[in-house]
């Protein structure tokens, strides 16, 4: 599927300004929601080229940076990879085969590490030639954004991974142990959904994030379900437990709870 095909399914109208408002000042936010823009073509105006692991542009775009890597902007053959800019004979079974997860981290026994990469998303050559970033409140109106990345706490997690879920019906994608980089670009795209990930060591460490943190990553399609959540976000717990546990019905001493004798 090409980039245009893959937009003609996935986006949808959303009001960004809107979507920003919820994420920073009703969710609280603590870091800068990002938007990801995968390339065809020459990146968007304004976006500099830099030399970084791929998973690094999201840490460059919450610091307010407009960034891209390509095949010759980047500094990390792994994301190169899963992102389909080289192709296999190119990475070679070092990393294809993950020869080097085992070769760097005693902990990996070399058939663990190519059961791993084989296992994680990898989009197939040529599918894209860049992949941007930005921070989301200054992406201009005419560039799309087919990926919103937010790193955050696992309760602020539940809540945008799970928005498609609650007004879909579509469970989210969860990953641990895949590359960053295919977890966060590679799998909303080949998935078409929604991925939470807790990233792997090199992809937590080039975007800072701490030990309460992880990556939630929507595709275009599912960011309107955002909005849409939060326009219809009430509870009525009670109501819903009194029908649901008997405790509570018989605390409320509802005729129609079963009763404890007989």
């Amino acid at each position: 599927m090409d980039i245009q095909t893959w937009r003609a399914v996935q986006h949808k109208p959303v009001d960004r300004a809107r979507l920003y408002d919820i994420l920073k000042n009703k969710m609280r936010l603590k870091r800068e929601p990002v938007a990801i823009t995968y390339c065809d073509d020459a990146p968007p105006a304004g976006y500099v080229a830099v030399d970084v692991p791929v998973c690094a542009i999201v840490h460059r775009a919450e610091r307010g940076q407009k960034v891209y890597v390509d095949a010759a902007h980047h500094d990390c053959f792994v994301g190169q990879y899963h992102l389909g800019l080289i192709t296999p004979e190119q990475a070679g079974p070092l990393i294809c085969d993950g020869e080097y997860l085992a070769m760097e981290q005693g902990f990996f026994t070399p058939e663990a590490a190519r059961r791993n990469k084989h296992n994680s998303h990898t989009l197939p050559v040529g599918t894209i030639r860049a992949i941007a970033a930005a921070p989301l409140r200054d992406v201009a109106d005419e560039v799309p954004i087919d990926v919103l990345i937010a790193i955050t706490d696992p309760l602020r997690a539940m809540q945008l991974a799970g928005a498609a879920a609650v007004r879909e019906g579509t469970l989210p994608h969860g990953e641990l142990g895949p590359s960053s980089c295919s977890s966060i670009f590679a799998a909303p795209w080949l998935t078409q959904n929604t991925v939470f990930a807790l990233g792997e060591g090199g992809g937590r460490r080039f975007n800072a994030l701490d030990a309460s943190e992880m990556f939630v990553a929507l595709p275009a399609g599912h960011i309107p379900y955002v909005i849409e959540m939060f326009d219809n976000f009430w509870f009525k717990p009670d109501a819903v437990h009194h029908l649901l546990m008997p405790s509570h019905a018989r605390q409320g001493n509802d005729p129609h709870a079963p009763s404890d004798q007989g």
